[in-house]
């Protein structure tokens, strides 16, 4: 992954058609000139300044710093009435810390051992293959949209077979997500959110009155030494398994078909390679690090007045590890502006690291080396439909997310 050198100047906005023309130049000139610094998030409805750390000892080291807290606001111990739906969204595992991220993590970690999720690879297959056959049904003349065709498809389809959501509930569903991911106003975002836990709060109230082999079922019966999860947090968990488990998925899949077909030396290296061979595992980690879905972990909150790099980070500021720059830091990585589906080691933080490593990483790892395996065996000849250049990611802080990824299926 080649990056054309382009001139980079405070202030960074990320969020900004400059900065998503070209991500990697401002990561290195981040590294270079500002390893602990600001940058503006532009949301477009809504805007924010943070702080970022770009390097990758830096970023490693905060993913694990006690200085640096997820939920350091408790709206209830301090008077402010919050909304029900928000307070979902701020109860899910990645916005705990400590003894209760723990205790939540214990109850919540089974259905994703790796065992368990190989074990759905074969359904993920069916899957993929139906929405190819659909494709092909279709008689589709001219370029497909590979993210909104294919990727996008699948992904939600093996969430909401995951959770459990019903044939009836998925219009519903899919739109609910489809709001809260997408780049509208606020207004579209609060509604997609409001949409997605009353579908959330009826799905725990079905699977509690009869329960099936889906993971809602099991989460409600997790439990270890006699704890289980109450009724906030269960709803909580399943939110958040429904919008990580389908927005970064899908990004994934699509990114590593836009970047083997960048790259078609190592698309024949894999092509050329068993399904079961570690190859195809070590193109999904290589993608993880080039251009994953998510380029940073949420914000975490100072503690503490924090010195680095001769910055003073104040107390109670919002900080961000900027893990898609940390993993193109060359004291990490040689030669890392390069796509190598063979890089070993491979230290990428593309999932975090430490006790927020990403409880979905061996799921979204399976569906998308799944899914290219099935892509690429049924159309030996796909091929981009537009110049590797017309290629746009939405400039959506913190995503790697392409606008469309046109492809001829061959």
């Amino acid at each position: 992954m080649t990056v054309t050198p382009r001139a980079v100047a405070p202030p960074i906005v990320m969020g900004s058609p400059e900065f998503a023309a070209d991500p990697p130049a401002h990561y290195a000139w981040l590294r270079e000139n500002a390893p602990v610094g600001q940058v503006r998030l532009d949301f477009g409805a809504f805007a924010q300044d943070v702080w970022v750390v770009s390097r990758y000892a830096d970023c490693k080291a905060m993913l694990t710093d006690p200085r640096l807290r997820r939920s350091p606001f408790d709206g209830a111990a301090a008077g402010v009435e919050i909304p029900e739906h928000v307070r979902l969204v701020t109860s899910t595992l990645d916005m705990k810390d400590g003894a209760e991220h723990r205790r939540l993590r214990t109850l919540v970690i089974s259905p994703f051992t790796p065992k368990r999720i190989e074990l759905l690879g074969e359904q993920v297959r069916v899957l993929a293959g139906r929405q190819l056959d659909e494709l092909g049904a279709r008689g589709v003349d001219g370029p497909v949209d590979l993210r909104r065709d294919y990727a996008l498809p699948v992904t939600y389809t093996v969430i909401a077979e995951l959770v459990g959501v019903g044939d009836d509930d998925r219009p519903r569903f899919q739109r609910g997500v489809t709001a809260l991911m997408g780049s509208g106003t606020r207004e579209d975002w609060d509604a997609g959110l409001r949409e997605l836990v009353a579908i959330t709060r009826d799905l725990v109230a079905r699977k509690r009155a009869e329960p099936g082999e889906d993971l809602v079922s099991g989460l409600i019966a997790a439990e270890e030494a006699g704890d289980r999860l109450d009724d906030t947090e269960l709803l909580a968990m399943v939110f958040s398994l429904v919008t990580a488990g389908y927005e970064t998925t899908y990004n994934l899949i699509t990114n590593a078909v836009a970047a083997l077909l960048e790259h078609p030396d190592q698309l024949g290296l894999l092509r050329s390679t068993p399904a079961d061979g570690p190859l195809w595992r070590s193109a999904i980690e290589e993608v993880a690090r080039c251009l994953p879905s998510i380029t940073a972990t949420r914000p975490a909150t100072a503690m503490e007045d924090i010195e680095w790099h001769g910055q003073t980070v104040p107390a109670g500021a919002s900080v961000i590890p900027l893990l898609a720059a940390a993993n193109r830091d060359p004291e990490v990585f040689e030669d890392p502006e390069r796509f190598d589906i063979t890089r070993s080691p491979n230290p990428h933080l593309g999932f975090g690291h430490g006790v927020h490593f990403c409880l979905g990483a061996n799921l979204a790892r399976m569906e998308a080396r799944v899914a290219l395996q099935v892509l690429f065996e049924r159309h030996p000849k796909l091929a981009l439909a537009v110049d590797r250049s017309e290629l746009a990611l939405e400039p959506m802080p913190l995503w790697n997310r392409y606008r469309e990824l046109p492809v001829h299926l061959g």
